[in-house]
């Protein structure tokens, strides 16, 4: 009997080998593809890497900030006070500071003047860096910033005397040295440092005016109370004032991980993997619904189910790897320009092994679905026709007449389930563009500057560097007298009292605060209510309430020092800072905001004959003449001494010029978000321009010009930009107005008008009817330069 041999398929033996090199030919067959999915991976690590690496460099810039920097600053000190501190065996570094004030000059400019020692410079030098020459020793040498220099005495330099014409500057004073001011581009107050030995010669001086920037030693192995308490045991040993703390150095050490940004990372994560997905899974399931007839063809040989699925895993494993380095070297890159001094190498390792990680498991589940359609390919679809697909012709209605519109829509219509993938995933990337769009457009500077004016564009304020209760006996600034020249000037209707104030010490159990202190009102009363976290409003003179992140919990005693007397009060409840928008600080910085609310009886009790305790005013103004009223209000207040003016535009203009470079990353990223459709759309369209190049050939053949032909393709393109546009609105709006709502309400403290990025989503729609314009027209004459003949020859 004859002995029949098992003929060995090409896939039963050396399986590894012939998987590897399957993958290899695909992928080299399949350019368009493989740039299309290359680029997608690159996209969203890019997007991930850059967004989790700027993070870091933020993080790492603060952390720079505090470090070796001071963690408490004593006020009110004597020079012998100042000697004390710095032979303290705790204290490492005690830095000498003297604030003198802000001046106006003859030549047009407004100068803050200070006095610090060479200890104090090193402490600030993340906010005043000398960039040239030395600290002034001299009465006659001062220390100059370098933009002052560059605009008011541009041929001046170190050694050269200059003319400053102040009231307190009035002669001429040789530059000893440059400094560099943290975002002085963005102020109009030019920063100047005089000598000790001018400043002990100003009108002015007190010799109990010193501040001291206190760094203690071994402070990274001391915990917060032990901090504290060590700094007021040197308090009370000198009979010093209660210091002030650095809030950032102890938010930074021992504060909690910052969820704010974790959550933004997070989101970003989410919108990045969710756009990643369905643009890869779109690319590979066309692909794969191209190539059907090949993998019947493997079938037919002898390939499994497994070596299709492992093929193609390694197919999309190979272009995941190209995308993900593509992507993270400029994302980790970049950030280490815009934020140079942030730079973390520990960090940037973190933030790309987390991109690497998120792309690698986007990647995975990306081409999931598409590696089961391929291993599910029967052998049979090896002997179909591919190229012809289904529902072109017997779907046509009796009568209908055949032109590039008609021929359009069918096309459009013929396969259901692939519209209705394609068109989704077009959508995804108009929903994430509106909602990216829709949160950039929620910053609004007028909308956060209008918390800080209520009630007018215009605010008044006692500033003094004297002790507010001193300032209160000698003379409130802020006077009936005042108030009715205010509400002379043309177009200002009313001077409300915004805050009535005080600076005040407090005492309860080992922990020692202070600040401000703010006189419960009528007017603030309901604010405070809804502030309330903990606790009640007093219900009477011995009652106070305190914010809730200083950890005094309710009903603790606390002993208060306001003005030289000291009471006996209870904590009757907790604030969120926050939002009691009634006790907002002055300035740019807002320094002076309210730490803490007492009854008006207290107030009058322990600073007995004080009448007038207004600290601000809100002016109410006519908008139509707001110039005028501005230039009004500075001209009083220039005539007295002890009042700052703030004003709404100034705000405005602050709030923009700090925020615009994260202003413009997230416009960046918004619009790098979008670039997930526009690839979805490139690859769809030059794939049914591919599959059907044979079929539009038939149709050249039988009479359809070159113009009918790129009529029919924009028709059909049309369709799915017009469908993409539907489901982007009706998914996308709702979504977008819930996101604007509640961010604005956390962010403003009620939520903003809605504004829809109408720039955005019509840039991104144009754009797709563009591409689509122009591939059709390029796949167009890309055929013309064949005959078609030579196009029928073969059905691809």
């Amino acid at each position: 009997m004859m002995e029949v041999k098992h003929m060995i398929r090409p896939f039963e033996n050396n399986t590894e080998a012939f998987v590897k090199r399957l993958a290899k030919r695909s992928m080299q067959s399949e350019r368009r593809r493989n740039a299309m999915v290359v680029i997608s991976v690159a996209l969203a690590a890019f997007l991930i890497s850059f967004a989790g690496s700027t993070a870091v460099s933020l993080v790492q810039m603060q952390n720079n900030q505090i470090s070796d920097t001071y963690e408490a600053v004593y006020s009110n000190l004597t020079e012998t006070d100042m000697e004390a501190l710095k032979e303290q065996p705790g204290i490492e570094r005690a830095g000498e500071y003297y604030l003198i004030g802000e001046e106006q000059s003859v030549q047009g400019f407004k100068g803050s003047f200070i006095y610090a020692d060479e200890t104090m410079m090193y402490t600030g030098r993340n906010q005043m860096e000398i960039v040239d020459g030395e600290l002034p020793e001299e009465a006659n040498e001062i220390m100059v910033s370098r933009n002052w220099l560059k605009k008011f005495a541009p041929e001046a330099g170190i050694g050269d005397c200059i003319a400053l014409g102040t009231e307190s500057f009035p002669g001429e004073y040789r530059i000893s040295g440059l400094m560099d001011l943290a975002n002085a581009e963005n102020s109009e107050i030019y920063g100047f440092i005089v000598s000790k030995a001018q400043l002990v010669q100003l009108p002015g001086y007190n010799p109990s005016g010193f501040r001291a920037y206190v760094h203690l030693k071994n402070v990274q192995e001391m915990d917060e109370e032990e901090i504290k308490g060590y700094c007021e045991k040197i308090a009370e040993k000198y009979g010093l004032s209660a210091p002030t703390y650095y809030s950032l150095f102890f938010s930074r050490t021992f504060g909690s991980v910052d969820f704010g940004t974790t959550a933004v990372l997070g989101v970003l994560a989410a919108v990045v993997l969710t756009g990643g997905c369905v643009v890869i899974q779109s690319i590979f399931r066309i692909s794969i619904h191209d190539k059907i007839q090949s993998f019947g063809q493997l079938r037919t040989l002898g390939a499994t189910k497994k070596q299709i699925m492992r093929m193609v895993k390694k197919e999309g494993r190979r272009l995941g790897w190209l995308g993900i380095f593509a992507g993270t070297a400029p994302g980790i890159i970049i950030p280490v320009f815009l934020v140079p001094k942030g730079l973390h190498i520990a960090g940037y390792l973190m933030a790309l092994a987390a991109t690497v990680l998120i792309c690698r498991g986007m990647v995975a589940l990306s081409i999931k679905k598409p590696v089961r359609m391929a291993a599910d390919t029967s052998p049979m679809e090896a002997v179909r026709i591919a190229s012809v697909q289904k529902g072109f012709s017997h779907r046509r209605r009796k009568r209908q007449k055949l032109n590039p519109l008609t021929l359009g829509n069918m096309n459009f219509r013929r396969d259901k389930m692939k519209t209705v993938s394609i068109t989704i995933s077009l959508s995804i990337g108009g929903i994430l563009l509106l909602c990216a769009s829709t949160l950039l457009l929620t910053y609004e500077p007028e909308a956060l500057a209008g918390k800080y004016f209520p009630n007018g564009h215009y605010k008044v304020y006692t500033d003094s560097e004297e002790e507010l209760s001193k300032v209160l006996y000698s003379g409130n600034p802020l006077s009936e007298e005042l108030r009715q020249e205010i509400l002379a000037v043309e177009g200002v209707e009313d001077v409300i009292t915004a805050r009535k104030s005080v600076g005040t010490d407090y005492k309860a159990g080992s922990y020692t605060g202070g600040g401000m202190g703010d006189m419960i009102t009528q007017d603030n009363c309901q604010a405070l209510e809804k502030g309330l976290t903990q606790g009640h409003m007093p219900e009477g003179k011995k009652g106070i309430l305190l914010p809730d992140h200083v950890g005094v919990e309710v009903g603790t005693a606390v002993q208060l020092s306001l003005g030289g007397n000291t009471a006996e009060v209870t904590v009757d409840g907790l604030f969120d800072i926050t939002k009691v928008s009634a006790g907002y600080g002055h300035g740019k910085y807002q320094f002076d905001g309210a730490m803490l609310y007492l009854p008006e009886e207290l107030f009058q009790e322990l600073l007995p004959g004080v009448g007038n305790f207004d600290y601000s005013w809100d002016i109410v103004s006519d908008p139509a003449k707001d110039s005028a009223v501005k230039m009004a209000l500075q001209e009083i207040l220039d005539s007295h001494t002890g009042i700052g003016l703030d004003t709404f535009s100034d705000y405005v203009e602050y709030c923009r010029s700090t925020n615009s470079a994260v202003f413009h990353i997230m416009q960046g990223i918004a619009l790098l978000i979008s670039l997930f459709g526009i690839i979805n759309l490139i690859n769809t369209t030059l794939s049914n321009l591919m599959s059907r190049k044979w079929e539009n050939s038939v149709l050249r053949s039988v009479g359809l010009t070159k113009k009918q032909l790129h009529q029919m393709i924009t028709v059909e393109g049309v369709g799915y930009v017009l469908l993409c546009v539907l489901l982007t609105a009706l998914l996308g709006l709702p979504l977008a107005f819930v996101l604007h709502h509640e961010i604005s309400a956390a962010v403003y403290g009620s939520p903003t008008a809605f504004r829809f990025p109408f720039f955005y989503m019509a840039l991104y729609f144009l754009l797709l009817m563009a591409i689509q314009f122009l591939l059709s027209l390029w796949s167009i004459r890309k055929q013309g330069k064949q005959s078609l003949t030579e196009q029928l020859r073969k059905l691809d």
